[in-house]
């Protein structure tokens, strides 16, 4: 498979250095195109969340250049779901259609689309301290998709459930990818995350984090369990695992 299409976001030579001096990115080069579903591999302090923040605008590069010519709405999912304690699920993830003052007849309908994409519709009304930790995250994408974003920006959000709720949820999230038709970028320390769930991963070196090569996913959606138990995801993972090491090891790519 060989992606192409025009690129929706590109970063050129984009540095980010700390008020204390620490250097997160150096010269980080990447060109999304629409529709992708990307994964950012690397190390824990390599950039990867620095690189999202930066495409996000919720932070600004010290060196080099983002380039989003569309311009559209984007939508992000933290580490924690970060959800109101005293609000139902409902009111959470209107959250982002109330602060844009939207009305209120139709932000109730985009949060009720929404709940049902992430199979919550039924937990509409009862509060975060009734879900679990993976329903949780579950009202943390419908509040992101609510404003019908160009672009999904998943900052590791799995990371801290049980790996029977991840599989669930990497899934889910793959479903979700493809009815809506989103692209995706998602931040991961899993090598078997990356794998199942992307098209191509995008492996960065330690802190500086630079890209030190992408691996095209040639693998058919939809993907299930005979995907992940195959010889094929066994290959890829194998692959992608030592394109890590090498990563991590310094070696040229």
């Amino acid at each position: 498979m060989t992606l192409s299409g025009q690129a929706i976001v590109s970063l050129r030579n984009v540095g980010k250095t700390f008020d204390n001096g620490t250097a997160a990115l150096d010269r980080f080069n990447l060109d999304i195109r629409d529709g992708e579903f990307v994964s950012l591999l690397g190390p824990s302090g390599c950039g990867k969340s620095t690189a999202l923040r930066i495409i996000a605008g919720l932070s600004t590069a010290s060196q080099g250049t983002v380039n989003w010519p569309g311009g559209g709405k984007i939508g992000f999912v933290f580490q924690e779901p970060t959800l109101m304690p005293w609000a139902s699920v409902t009111a959470n993830v209107r959250l982002p259609l109330k602060l844009a003052h939207a009305g209120e007849e139709s932000s109730h309908e985009a949060a009720t689309r929404a709940l049902v994409h992430v199979g919550l519709a039924e937990f509409a009304n009862v509060y975060p301290r009734e879900l679990s930790g993976g329903m949780k995250m579950r009202v943390s994408i419908a509040r992101a998709l609510v404003t019908e974003p160009e672009l999904l920006l998943m900052d590791e959000p799995f990371a801290a459930l049980d790996e029977i709720t991840r599989f669930k949820l990497n899934n889910d999230l793959l479903k979700v990818w493809q009815e809506l038709h989103r692209t995706v970028i998602f931040v991961t320390h899993s090598v078997f995350e990356s794998v199942y769930l992307s098209q191509r991963i995008v492996v960065m070196t330690p802190r500086p984090g630079r890209v030190f090569t992408e691996i095209e996913i040639p693998a058919p959606y939809p993907r299930d369990e005979r995907f992940r138990t195959s010889a094929d995801y066994a290959g890829y993972c194998r692959q992608v695992a030592e394109a890590l090491g090498q990563a991590m090891a310094g070696g040229a790519s």
